[in-house]
């Protein structure tokens, strides 16, 4: 099997499709995942916990999130998560484009409410907890938009729409601020931290060296790495790796390919170094990992 039908299952269905760009996923740590490094997409993410507790790290402030809270990760923001102290943890992620709302019109709603939201024009919390004055009118919006996606009824793409758009009436009316403070710094090392990890997600499958990264945005080695690892939590190799083996964790799970061409297609030709590695990371070599998730 070749790289890139390896990574087509990889990407399969995560953000839905054109003609319905939302999907909800099921998160279990420690079974998928310990860690998911920083990283960012264009869709809006938002993330009820059912159980357990974790932290996430959003616009490089970090969050110990528990069960019932609601965290809403706004569309290119970077953001990752970790496990709490060993605890087993269970959530489900609402991933959806902001075209789902907006589309190409230029209404009204568009032009005053999602348009600004997108470009940053609203402060929004990152974490709204059971405490929050507006949390259970949240809460029931959030988990009806999880259950009309599991269960896919009639119509349920109108429903879908519907419990969307009533959250975000919730939120623009009770609980977004429209004002935004000078960020410019914090834009710039924004800037510099997407560049970075693009050039690691387009490459990742290569031998990346600091000073490629470094020469991305400009910055000298030395300084380079003491900037990744003051706004990442960890250094460019650890991020490197800890990316390479989500990808891998993941293709064990849905592919029977060999763990050879597994580690091949992450960038990693020598197997006893992606056995230690991976070992370290999930604390039971890949063929143990393959052999416990498909036996649950």
């Amino acid at each position: 099997m070749q790289h890139d039908e390896l990574m087509s299952l990889k990407e399969t269905g995560q953000k839905g499709d054109f003609l319905l760009p939302y999907v909800v996923n099921k998160t279990v740590m420690p079974d998928y995942y310990t860690t998911f490094p920083m990283h960012w997409h264009d869709e809006m993410e938002i993330v009820y916990v059912e159980e357990g507790e974790y932290v996430e790290c959003v616009d490089f402030e970090e969050y110990h999130v528990i069960k019932g809270d609601i965290v809403l990760v706004n569309p290119s923001v970077l953001h990752s998560f970790r496990q709490f102290e060993n605890k087993r943890t269970v959530f489900r992620s609402i991933i959806f484009n902001m075209n789902l709302l907006t589309g190409n019109s230029t209404d009204a709603c568009s032009i005053k409410y999602f348009v600004p939201f997108t470009e940053n024009s609203f402060i929004s919390p990152v974490v709204i907890t059971p405490d929050d004055p507006h949390y259970s009118r949240i809460q029931e919006r959030v988990l009806n938009m999880i259950s009309v996606y599991d269960e896919k009824g009639d119509c349920f793409e109108i429903k879908l729409k519907a419990e969307v758009y009533g959250l975000f009436y919730i939120l623009f009316k009770d609980v977004f601020v429209n004002e935004m403070g000078d960020s410019s710094i914090r834009d710039i090392t924004t800037k510099n931290i997407k560049i970075i990890i693009d050039y690691i997600n387009e490459n990742y499958m290569k031998n990346i060296t600091i000073d490629e990264l470094a020469g991305t945005v400009s910055l000298s080695k030395h300084y380079f790495m003491r900037f990744f690892k003051k706004y990442m939590g960890m250094t460019c190799i650890e991020y490197i790796n800890d990316y390479r083996l989500n990808i891998a964790s993941n293709l064990l799970l849905t592919t029977r390919v060999h763990i050879t061409e597994v580690a091949a297609s992450i960038g990693i030709t020598n197997l006893s170094y992606f056995n230690r590695i991976f070992k370290k990371k999930f604390h039971m070599t890949p063929k143990e990992y393959r052999y416990s998730i498909s036996n649950r």
